[in-house]
């Protein structure tokens, strides 16, 4: 199996993510800079504009825990469950699969929210348990992830490095 955590840990390499999200971090702070440089940036979409790129880095998140899952011998749904935790429902990574989620199929609610199916409203409800908001979702659920620290999805490095550990050291028990 020696072979098998070498091809998990070297498929689900850090370095691409990192350099996606310094990419997208520098983004997000010329949009902050213009945000603090504005009287409303509401109105100017620099808000919007901000979750968007968010958006991007819960996505490469996700796209990195589904990678490291396949290649590991644990079932998707304990996967997720596994992990530090910002609110005692919801672990640190389940709400990064949701805000990913939520990031690529909000369009699809707007015209029918009252409507949601199941899934759609536990993807929000994850989001709003640790985020403690339903306004900017994405942003709000990164500066709690984040510790308060701010929002950059480098942030998330942490918490998917640890998780990772986890995931690889229970797949090797599985042997």
């Amino acid at each position: 199996m020696k072979e098998k955590q070498s091809i998990l840990r070297s498929l689900c390499s850090f370095g691409d993510m990192t350099e996606l999200f310094a990419l997208l971090d520098k983004k997000i702070s010329e949009i902050e800079n213009a945000i603090a440089h504005t009287n409303d940036p509401d109105s100017e979409g620099l808000f919007d504009q901000a979750e968007y790129y968010i958006g991007l880095g819960f996505v490469a998140a996700q796209r990195f825990m589904v990678e490291a899952i396949s290649f590991s011998k644990l079932e998707k749904g304990s996967a997720f469950v596994i992990g530090a935790r910002h609110h005692p429902s919801v672990t640190d990574v389940s709400a990064i699969n949701a805000a990913a989620n939520y990031w690529k199929h909000e369009v699809e609610w707007w015209q029918e929210l009252d409507k949601l199916s199941k899934r759609s409203e536990r993807t929000l409800e994850q989001i709003s348990l640790v985020s403690g908001s339903d306004h900017y979702r994405l942003s709000n659920l990164l500066y709690a992830l984040s510790e308060r620290q701010g929002v950059r999805v480098a942030y998330l490095l942490p918490i998917l490095r640890k998780w990772f550990d986890i995931i690889e050291t229970k797949s090797r028990a599985l042997e």
